[in-house]
């Protein structure tokens, strides 16, 4: 699971999700709705309160940041996708090392 449903999941709503497919049809498509409405409301009250936070980095920006999230998102791409995400990355990493070098003198 990422971040954010480990945040807003609990083993109730596991427990709806998982008898789903034991319903008959027009009980699936209502406990189906249940089940993301409450995580909606989870995820609302989630953004309430400032401390839940789901940032992956310190408070300070980094340069990593934006690799980071390629990778994070790299797992969910195609082929080609991921193709595409590899040669931003390395954009990104020549780029880097080409500015540490010219910004050091």
């Amino acid at each position: 699971m990422e971040a954010i449903d480990t945040m807003i999941q609990d083993r109730h709503l596991e427990m709806m999700k998982a008898a789903i497919p034991y319903l008959d049809t027009p009980r699936q498509r209502n406990m189906a709705m249940l089940v993301k409405f409450m995580e909606l409301q989870r995820t609302a009250a989630l953004f309430q309160n400032p401390e839940n936070n789901l940032r992956m980095c310190s408070e300070e920006e980094t340069g990593e940041a934006p690799l980071q999230m390629l990778t994070a998102i790299r797992e969910y791409c195609t082929e080609k996708e991921k193709e595409m995400i590899d040669n931003i990355t390395s954009f990104i990493q020549m780029f880097s090392t080409y500015e540490t070098l010219f910004t050091a003198t």
